[in-house]
């Protein structure tokens, strides 16, 4: 008898991979610039432009991030439909907001990676940070959805 993980575990897990995937990545991309093991391979030029990108993508995916996952969630919540389509559209929500908060904060390491200049580092750590508020814990999911215990009981 196979016992289905909870939507909770499931989506849980799901954000701790992807926060687990950009911490990695994040303290590698730094160890091997910071030691040397790769040189930058662009200049001041290209920095300022990749600077200019790189606030715009991000100032970008947390607006657009924050805007359409809202409009999701509210039109779940106000959506005719079973608790557990709810959650499933709660879900491909978050997945995009993230989605969109790591194009930005893996455009930052890109560019870090290009020039080795640690503004794009604070900024897509910034953005790391931010995602990482984002964690969706049962009562959050809830809240938003304005769900109650009853509800969700057998899901």
């Amino acid at each position: 008898m196979n016992a289905q993980p909870s939507f909770f575990k499931v989506l849980g897990d799901q954000y701790r991979k992807w926060l687990s995937i950009q911490l990695f990545s994040w303290i590698t991309a730094i160890i091997v610039i910071a030691a040397g093991w790769i040189r930058p391979l662009g200049g001041v030029d290209l920095d300022r432009l990749l600077q200019v990108l790189a606030v715009l993508a991000g100032f970008a995916g947390v607006l657009a991030g924050s805007m359409l996952f809202r409009r999701k969630v509210e039109a779940a919540r106000d959506a005719g439909v079973p608790v557990r389509e709810k959650l499933e559209l709660y879900a491909k929500a978050a997945r995009l907001q993230w989605g969109l908060l790591i194009g930005g904060a893996c455009f930052s390491l890109f560019s870090y990676f290009m020039v080795g200049n640690w503004a794009f580092a604070a900024l897509g750590l910034t953005l790391l940070a931010v995602y990482g508020s984002l964690n969706p814990f049962k009562q959050k999911v809830m809240l938003q959805l304005r769900l109650s215990e009853a509800d969700i009981a057998g899901v």
